[in-house]
């Protein structure tokens, strides 16, 4: 364990106590022994930090007063760390006890390696795959690669990818201390692409690992496809493509950026007229004002905070190779439905 370098695991809570036990018990419990975990509690008020420090007294814990987000929440993690490796989970997740010693043997392999992803399945079918690495699309919408896939095998060959999702990802700190942290400005969702595409600007990789393996119950926190969601997504999205799109692709995909919601209008007719059940999309649990006032709130809120984003971009200017390269990541089809 001398020979081990510190990997700093730290798990995001908000209210999430329901969730902890299982997390930070499949933590403690890794192969890999030369780990801290560090908690921290974006206000919550259910009890959570309590529980940890009486239940988990070798856990770090970090409290703040108010919920800061899921990017500044993981970077006030990050700032007290001591790791050589940061490794992010999310609290609605268990991990194989192997995760991490796959993680890292992977990240000591090559020193160009930024970033190393996980194999993501979901908690209560842990046949179907929740993440296989981050993909994205030309109008900004970005994917888990293999979501809602059944694992046949498909994904298990260590390969590189555009980006890892933070919810259960290794971080060099060397390449961190290089790119910057998570922005805080995005406050939840698409952090880590936003994060990716900086790692491909200053040259870093990101690989796949499909034996380094966590099981995850999706959008626990947050609720599939709430208004609360849709907000960030759609805000974060257009801030990724005015940050890191080539301007000619910008200009071209401008008419097709809300096509994604003309399924949810069929969606809700179909609703309406009783052809699909409410189950089946998660969407449908919210009424469709509600939906589509978080879009139209999401545009706005995407121009209000432009000047930011267009700072952001000015300063990668000077790496005109490395941001022609970004296109290679970007799939050319305006949606995936």
């Amino acid at each position: 364990m001398i020979d081990q370098p510190i990997v700093s695991i730290i798990v995001l809570n908000w209210n999430g106590k329901k969730y902890l036990k299982t997390c930070l018990s499949s933590l403690q419990n890794q192969i890999y022994k030369n780990i801290e975990i560090i908690f921290v509690d974006n206000g919550s008020s259910d009890g959570s930090i309590e529980f940890v420090r009486n239940s988990y007294p070798g856990v770090v814990t970090l409290k703040h007063d108010t919920n800061i987000g899921f990017a500044e929440g993981v970077n006030s993690g990050v700032r007290i760390s001591r790791g050589t490796f940061i490794a992010t989970i999310n609290n609605d997740a268990e991990a194989d006890a192997d995760w991490i010693n796959n993680l890292v043997i992977v990240m000591e392999s090559d020193p160009d390696i930024g970033c190393c992803g996980s194999k993501m399945m979901r908690y209560y079918d842990r046949k179907i795959i929740d993440s296989a690495g981050i993909e994205i699309y030309q109008n900004g919408n970005a994917y888990d690669r293999g979501r809602e896939e059944k694992d046949a095998g498909q994904y298990d060959q260590q390969e590189e990818i555009f980006g890892a999702c933070a919810g259960a990802a290794l971080y060099r700190k060397e390449m961190l201390d290089e790119i910057g942290l998570f922005d805080k400005e995005y406050f939840a969702y698409f952090e880590d692409v936003d994060l990716s595409f900086r790692m491909h600007l200053f040259g870093w990789k990101c690989i796949f690992v499909p034996k380094a393996v966590i099981y995850h119950i999706h959008s626990a926190t947050s609720g599939s496809s709430s208004p609360f969601k849709i907000f960030y997504i759609e805000r974060n999205k257009l801030w990724n493509i005015w940050k890191y799109f080539p301007v000619s692709m910008i200009i071209i995909q401008l008419p097709f950026i809300d096509f994604h919601y003309f399924r949810y209008l069929i969606l809700f007719f179909r609703k309406m007229i009783g052809l699909i059940p409410v189950k089946e999309e998660p969407v449908l649990n919210y009424s469709f004002v509600s939906i589509l006032f978080a879009v139209i709130k999401a545009k706005f809120a995407a121009f209000i905070g432009l000047p930011h984003i267009l700072n952001q971009r000015s300063k990668f200017s000077s790496r005109r190779r490395e941001f022609s390269s970004l296109s290679r990541w970007i799939i050319k089809r305006y949606e995936r439905l």
